[in-house]
This record gives C-alpha cells, structure tokens and sequence, in this order.
C-alpha cells in the first residue's frame, strides 16, 4: 500500500506538471522520420529512485523466498531478469548513445515477454483462466464496436442507395446486422477457445469424474492403484507409471503396481531418500528437470540417481494419508518427449487429492478387517477367523492333508501369580512371536484361549506337524535363559496334533482329537508333544517317558531336602535370620489363605520365605548383629542379601519359581524399595504378601538394634504405611486376621 500511494502520488504530479519527466516531443529528423525525444534533467533521479526502491525490495522478497523453496527460485528467474531489463532499458534513455531510440518501449516488450513465459511455462498459473465467458463476451463486443464504427456509414449507403424501399428502416437493419455479427462473432471466440485452449480440459474433467466415481466404488488398494494408472495413462501419455507403497517396516516405498506385469518389481525408494523429503514436505507435483536443478538431488546416491535414470522417470505424485506420505507415483517421459504441461500438472494434483482420499479410505478399511480378525495383545488371528480360516482350508484341500497343532501353556496361571499380569502379557508376546516366526508362511497362527495357540499347516502330515511343533516347543523353554536380571520360571508347553485325513474326517473332529491329546499330555505329565492317532485311540507320545513320569511324581520332596538344607545353613550362620524365615512363612501362607489362594500357590509362597534371606549367608556377622544404627555403606551390603539370594537360588533350577516373590520382598507399593524400584501392581503379589509378613515379625522380634514392638503397636503401622510400603488390600486383610485369630502371633512356629 505504501508504494501504491507513492506511485501514484509521483505519476500525477508528473503528468500535471511533468516536473520529473515531460513528455517526449516529437522531432523530424534529417531524413524525413519522426523521432521522439525526450527532455532529461536531474529530476528523473527520483523516479529512478522510487523504481530502484521497489525494483530491489521485490528481488530481496524474491530472493528470501526462494532460499524456502529451490523450485521457485527456477519459477520466478524469468520475471527477475524482466524486471531487470525493464530498469535497464529506462536507464538507457540517460544514455547519449540511445538518443531517439525506445529503449523503454522495447524493454517492456522484452518484459512482457518474460512474464508470459513465467507465468504460463513456468506454471506460476493456468493460462485457461484468462479465457471465461467473460473474456468471450468481452473480446466479441470490441471487435463488433471495431466493424460498427469502420463499416456503419458503408452500409447506410449501401442500404440508400441499392435498397431504398428500407431506407426508413435503415437504423433497425444496421442493428440487426450487427447483433448477428457479435453473436456469430462470440460463437466463432468460443469454438476456437474451446478447441486450442479447453478441449483437453474438458476431456480430463470427463476422466476425472470417471476415476472419482469407480474408486468411489472399491475399497480394495490394488483394484485402486490400478484404477489410477489407468485414468493417468488414459489422459497422459507417459510411457510407464509406477506405484510405490510403504512397506511393513516402514524404512522404505516398495513397487506395488505398474502399466504393465512384466516391469521389474523389484525397485524400491528408501525412505531416507531426498525425493521422498521433499514429497513430504510439500503439495505440490514434483518433475525431475525441477528436481535435478536442486541441492537435494545432488545428495542423492548414485545408485538411486541410475534407477531413476534407467526408468526415464520425469516426474512424481505422492500419495498422503492425513499427511504421511504413503505412497509414491512416478511417471515416464510422454510419448515423443514432450513435456508435462500445466494442464497435466493439473490434472495430476486432482488425481493425487481423489487417489490419496481412496488409499486413505481403504488402508482404514483393512486396517478395521485386520482388528476384527485379529488378537488384540498378540496380533495373531483371533478364535472367531481362526474357525473361519480353518474351515477354508478344509474346503481347500479336499483330498490333500491339513494338520492342526494346539499348544497349551502348562502352568500359566501360576506364572502370572508369581510375576503378575504384566509379565504374563508379555510372555504370550514374546511366545506369539516365536510360533509365527517358526511357522511363517507356511500356515496361520491363531491365538485360540487365554493360554492356547493353534496352528493350521495345509498340506502338513502328522510328522512334518510334530516335528516344527517340537521345534516350537524346545524354543520356548529357553526362551528366558538370556534374561540377565533374575530368572524366570520357564515356561513349558503340551501339545496335540491332529490331521485329516489321516486321524480325522471332519473339522470338528480334527479340533477335538487335537484337544483330547493335550488332555492326555496334561495328565501324564506336561511338556510334551503328542499326535492322535485315528487307528487306535491311542496317543503317540512326543517326548513323556516313564522317567520323566516318576521324575514328576518325586519333586516335591527334592524341593523339600533342597530348601531344609539351605535353611539349616541359614541357621549355622545367623539363628535370628533361621528362626524368622520360619515365622515369615508361616505369616505369609497364612495371609495368602485369606485373600482366597489356592494350595498351589500358598506352598510356593512359603518356599520363598524360607529362603528369602538366604543370601545374608554372605553378609558379615558384625554388620548382621551390629547393635547401633547401620552407616550408609553398611546400609548398602545389608541390601546386597537380595541379589545374594537370587544367585543362590537360581542354580537350583527346581526352585526358580520362588525369585519373584524373594526379589520383590523389600519393593514398596509406593515404588521406593529396592532393589528394582517397580510399583503397586508391578510387583508380583507373592513379594507384596512377604513384605507384610517379613515386616510384621521383623518388628514384634527383638534385635541387637531394637526392642520389640507390641502387635497393637505393629498393626498401626502397618496401617499408616498402606498404600506407602504394603498393598492396601492386603495389610487390611492381614490386620483383620490377626485381630481375629485367623493368624497366630507365635514366633515359635517351625514351618520345616
């Protein structure tokens, strides 16, 4: 606005007064000619001044824009270098040399002629706008009003003298001439608009509404990329098209479809590549003449540079979903080597829009079939498709054998008792993962119940299914063997095998023999691989032997003589520590009875108390036994003991059930225990029930650094410290059963 005011301000004040520049008088040269000079003086300077001002304040604009935008560096060059030329050639008129020359003049024509050029090959906008019904009406009027003033006294005198009996009439006729004449006139501007500057609009628009209209109707992505290679094949003639997708991994634009099959698929576009950048960043369509002239083609590595090259790749459209990029489309060279115009360009934007919206639409389409038949916290299909799946298969392979293996996780609802919910979510992760790594391609995995896989194999007989369902096995007993923090129990598998038609002639069938051998697995023993056979009845075991029977059978008093001589070494080194193992089992199954535990797990719960402390075996006596209160380092080897347990426990592979709940015992429910610092349910609840029994017998005891508490006294703390130190719910539970008698306050119990 600014140099608008001023502008106008200075062309008024010179054309009233031509106090800056007179006009130009006319002047017959020698010759004969009429020149035009003009009359120069120091006050020129100032409309040089005022043009220079807003000459060089365009170019900066100009200039700090394209530092933003390397393509319109290349896009606004011409009207710079017209803007230049026309400054130049008014500065000429200063110049004695051009004296009668205008340099002006055709320093405008050399500008209009740069600004043509920018803005119509440039692509800076569509030339068609300039032509609207408007424009036609327009153009018709003016040469209509040409022929009118030149031609009405011709042909009133036509009219007086060969048709004198219309003479009266004379201003009618003319006017019916030329109403005729400008409409004839607007027709004539119309067809020839039409046919040089919108009749290739006109046929894309017709494409366009084709293309929107059929992916419209589809919501499969091949039928719409194919769809979208057509419709630009159809209106442009490039050579080839090809349609990158991002893949799975996300590192990288996979060739999904092509004009033709036999293109090589095997071209790709990393997804650190600086087409794939500069696509991200903007909207606009991006060709390779453009691209070549930037920094970020030069970055390039020479083997994306050849692939492009090779394919004679000239131009790229992207495909976005919600802004991500998607997908790429590149485009040939046009049939004989013409180049892409801004109708092209065009049509490819809105090409790009409706095909970006379909993708969008479709990908959200798959992505809500995919949950529908797929775990949730697996991402293995769930047990409604795998029915589906498993009865199209049986369809399928009619005549051909089809193996099912159900695998059942042996002991599962006692390994999230001992680690919690958390550490069980991620173990069926981290098994989901094995079987579909083991299986790949070669079936499907479903996740069948809580703690049960199922496994289809078309074209699978039973020993193929037996041996990958033994390899699936023997992978995840050592699935744990590589966690360096403590050790978890290992968890162990039973399955069955069935195949039609070799021990089935139904699905139904095949599902329930496979079900009845993991029940046959379950009651002989666990972990084990068994087939059905149709023939007998019977079961073929994979790995159960009479050994490992009787093996099964005498654990519990392996476990009993381990954990007696580990507690009588407790005792040879610390009474106290023997004597309060003891009472802290006895708290802590009792306490695990009343929240509604099983006798399973209360045994497990009493074997980690028993050997809670074991590892202040490697404490020494002084600092056990100090009277006075620990300074910090002392402080430091005392919290030691946890980590000293576990290395003990954790070569007694009998026992590894047990580390939970005794490397968890010093947690706090508020998080800041030791040695792992996990919180409220983080902590399995075998460790919360041990640090309330541990705590209330370490302060009814007395020690060589305290007296002992009196229960009143004990029970108020364990109040104040609920949701602090104890799990809330279980401190209420534990303090009710005290105060009812359903816990014994005895010290004296012997729990071996």
């Amino acid at each position: 606005m600014f140099y608008l005011i001023i502008i106008g301000l200075v062309n008024i004040i010179n054309v009233f007064s031509g106090i800056f520049l007179a006009a130009p008088q006319a002047v017959s040269s020698p010759d004969g000619d009429v020149i035009f000079v003009y009359s120069i003086s120091w006050p020129v300077s100032i409309l040089f001044v005022v043009c220079g001002s807003i000459t060089l304040h365009m170019l900066y604009l100009l200039f700090r824009y394209s530092k933003t935008n390397e393509l319109a560096k290349k896009q606004f060059m011409p009207i710079v270098l017209g803007i230049l030329i026309v400054f130049v050639g008014h500065l000429a008129l200063l110049i004695p040399l051009f004296k009668g020359f205008p340099t002006d003049i055709l320093s405008g024509v050399c500008f209009a002629f740069f600004l043509f050029y920018a803005l119509y090959q440039r692509r800076l906008f569509k030339l068609t706008l300039l032509f609207s019904r408007g424009s036609c009406y327009a153009i018709a009027a003016g040469l209509s009003l040409l022929l009118f003033s030149n031609f009405i006294g011709l042909l009133q005198s036509f009219i007086n003298m060969n048709l004198s009996i219309f003479k009266e009439h004379s201003v009618l006729i003319i006017s019916v001439f030329f109403t005729i004449a400008t409409f004839l006139i607007y027709q004539g501007m119309k067809q020839f608009i039409d046919r040089v500057f919108t009749k290739e609009e006109i046929y894309q628009n017709e494409n366009l509404k084709e293309f929107s209209l059929s992916v419209s109707k589809s919501l499969n992505v091949n039928e719409i990329l194919e769809q979208l290679v057509d419709v630009i094949h159809k209106t442009i003639a490039v050579k080839k098209i090809y349609i990158c997708i991002g893949n799975e991994k996300n590192d990288a634009y996979i060739m999904a479809h092509s004009t033709s099959a036999l293109d090589k698929k095997s071209f790709f576009i990393r997804k650190d590549s600086p087409i794939v950048a500069w696509l991200s960043e903007n909207e606009e369509i991006l060709l390779m003449k453009d691209f070549k002239r930037s920094v970020s083609y030069k970055s390039m590595w020479e083997d994306e540079k050849k692939q492009l090259a090779d394919l004679k790749i000239e131009c790229f459209v992207s495909l976005k979903d919600a802004g991500d990029l998607v997908g790429i489309v590149l485009l040939s060279d046009k049939d004989k080597h013409r180049n892409f115009t801004l109708d092209d360009l065009s049509f490819l934007g809105s090409v790009e829009s409706i095909g970006s919206i379909a993708v969008r639409n479709s990908k959200l389409y798959e992505k809500a079939c995919l949950e529908a038949r797929t775990d949730e916290l697996t991402g293995l299909l769930n047990r409604k498709y795998f029915y589906e799946t498993i009865q199209n298969e049986y369809e399928k392979s009619k005549g051909q054998s089809l193996a099912l293996i159900i695998l059942n996780i042996d002991d599962f609802k006692l390994y999230n008792q001992l680690y919690g919910n958390k550490e069980g979510d991620l173990a069926l992760q981290k098994i989901s993962r094995i079987i579909q790594a083991i299986v790949g391609s070669n079936g499907y995995v479903a996740r069948y119940s809580g703690k049960e896989f199922a496994i289809i194999l078309p074209l699978y007989d039973l020993l193929g299914a037996k041996n990958l369902a033994e390899n699936i096995r023997l992978q995840i007993s050592e699935m744990h063997k590589r966690v360096v923090e403590y050790s978890f129990k290992t968890l162990t598998l039973s399955g069955g095998i069935c195949s039609i038609p070799y021990a089935a002639s139904s699905v139904k069938e095949l599902i329930d023999n496979a079900d009845r051998a993991i029940y046959y697995v379950k009651r002989n023993g666990k972990n084990a691989i068994m087939t059905y056979s149709e023939r007998d009845h019977n079961f073929v075991s994979g790995n159960v032997t009479k050994d490992t029977l009787r093996q099964k059978e005498s654990v519990y008093s392996d476990y009993e003589t381990t954990i007696y001589a580990l507690t009588a070494a407790i005792d040879t080194k610390d009474h106290y520590t023997f004597d309060h193992s003891n009472n802290v089992a006895y708290y802590a199954v009792e306490l695990a009875y009343a929240c509604g535990m099983n006798q399973e797990t209360a045994e497990s719960i009493r074997e980690a108390a028993l050997l809670h402390d074991i590892g202040k075996i490697g404490i020494p006596e002084h600092i056990l036994n100090k009277p006075g209160k620990l300074t910090a380092e002392e402080y430091e080897i005392i919290k030691g003991h946890v980590e000293n347990s576990i290395n003990i426990i954790r070569h007694l592979p009998s026992l590894d059930y047990v580390i939970p709940a005794v490397i968890g015992h010093h947690e706090r429910y508020d998080g800041l225990g030791y040695p792992r610092r996990i919180s409220k349910e983080d902590i399995p609840i075998s460790a919360r029930i041990l640090c309330i029994a541990d705590s209330f017998d370490a302060m009814i005891s007395e020690r060589s650094y305290k007296k002992p508490y009196s229960v009143n006294r004990t029970l108020e703390i364990i109040s104040e410290e609920c949701g602090l130190q104890f799990d809330p719910e279980l401190a209420h539970i534990f303090i009710e059963a005290v105060n009812n008698g359903s816990i014994k306050v005895n010290p004296t119990i012997k729990c071996i």
